[in-house]
């Protein structure tokens, strides 16, 4: 039997009470930091059941199918720029932002009628007038590209390429290309043929938005990842496969500083470059370094990958997940030869793979599993269970030690290479 709203409503009561304390500040003498960062996300799951039990199935799947609009006036206002213009004490009204902005008011009227029952922006009406004047607030100066924790090219990207892609899921679904290999929502959704990261290559500009976006959906997701895993027990030089333009190094050299770390970022030629001019203005920590090897995980023979060999330690950090799990155990066949490859002057190497990803638990928050449907749409990905990439892990020829399930999002997995002696 269903749970009415009134016990949803007394479980909600107690969880919150049990998190915050009387000042409404996250009660850290109560409950360890894992448990806090559990409660809230029990939080989230039974606000929506009570949600659920208030509105019925009717109303609450109108509700649902209708959230796709919130998504675009929160996409539109941001690209739009609004916060960016109010900064931190204008105060303005509709058709004074419009004008500014060069768009029709009744847009932005509309759109900010949407995002105002969400808690967006303040209103206030200016006396002797029912003129509504706007300002920024706690929430919506977060769309500022000036903030300090700044999500603007975050949204850009959710409700631009996300967005768009997501809408094209259905043709997709029924949609194949030679060798019968899927065709991604995005595509469609953009016309183009190549893979989506060639095409952010080639799109300079969504190229560099996504970089940042990647970077602040981290910060928000998984930015525990680098408290909650002894980062300082690995042993480097550590090569980072498909590791971008470094997110994860940026994080780690800024929050671990008295850690000495040797970093080698593996990617394609043009990200890679692109990574370089990302470090030449970072200032890094005495006694670490990080260089940058080009090269293609994807290639057909091992030897045409370039990837580093016989070194200690190999990341794979939010790669997988883009891949079939036929491509999956390609990339990792050639990780487990580069880590068994010992160069001469080193050849008693034990290598170990650390793998970070998003993987699906039963009680995954919803962050997780709209995200999945992100990951569907941009190339096909998939949000694997535990179980399943485990599975992966042993069949490419590993031996898991152990699974590491943090305050993130992510759950990293540790593996090895049998030896041969």
């Amino acid at each position: 039997m269903d749970k009415t709203p009134i016990l949803i409503a007394e479980q909600l009561l107690k969880i919150v009470k049990r998190t915050y304390g009387a000042d409404d500040v996250l009660s850290g003498s109560q409950l360890s930091p894992s448990e806090v960062h559990d409660s809230k996300y029990q939080i989230e799951d039974l606000c929506g059941q009570l949600l659920r039990s208030v509105l019925g199935p009717l109303g609450y799947t109108v509700l649902l199918a209708e959230s796709c609009q919130e998504s675009s006036a929160l996409g539109f206002v941001t690209a739009l720029g609004v916060p960016d213009l109010l900064g931190d004490d204008k105060s303005m009204s509709a058709q004074e932002i419009s004008d500014a902005l060069g768009v029709r008011s009744k847009y932005l009227k509309v759109a900010m009628s949407c995002l105002t029952k969400h808690g967006y922006f303040d209103e206030a009406k200016a006396h002797a007038t029912d003129v509504v004047a706007y300002r920024n607030n706690e929430l919506s100066s977060i769309l500022k590209e000036s903030h300090p924790s700044t999500l603007k090219d975050a949204v850009g990207f959710i409700c631009d390429e996300g967005f768009k892609a997501t809408s094209h899921l259905l043709p997709a679904s029924k949609t194949t290309s030679s060798g019968d290999k899927d065709t991604p929502a995005i595509n469609l959704a953009f016309g183009f043929d190549q893979s989506v990261f060639e095409w952010m290559s080639r799109e300079a500009w969504r190229g560099r938005r996504m970089g940042n976006a990647m970077q602040q959906l981290h910060r928000v997701a998984n930015g525990n990842v680098i408290f909650d895993y002894e980062w300082s027990k690995l042993t480097s030089p550590i090569v980072d496969i498909g590791g971008g333009i470094g997110s994860l190094e940026l994080a780690l050299a800024k929050n671990r500083p008295q850690d000495q770390f040797q970093f080698v970022i593996f990617d394609i030629p043009e990200t890679t470059e692109n990574a370089k001019k990302v470090w030449k203005e970072q200032v890094l920590p005495e006694h670490s370094s990080i260089t940058f090897q080009a090269g293609n995980f994807m290639a057909p023979a091992f030897e045409e990958t370039s990837l580093p060999i016989g070194k200690p330690t190999y990341i794979i950090r939010h790669v997988l997940h883009d891949w079939s799990d036929e491509e999956v155990l390609h990339i990792l066949k050639h990780v487990r030869t580069a880590m068994s490859t010992h160069p001469t002057d080193n050849p008693t190497t034990q290598s170990k793979l650390i793998l970070c990803e998003m993987l699906l638990h039963p009680d995954s928050h919803r962050f997780i599993r709209t995200t999945s449907m992100q990951l569907l749409s941009l190339n096909s990905g998939l949000t694997r269970t535990e179980t399943e990439m485990i599975r992966l892990v042993e069949e490419a020829g590993f031996v898991v030690i152990r699974s590491h399930k943090m305050r993130a999002a992510d759950t990293i997995i540790e593996a090895t290479v049998p030896s041969t002696r």
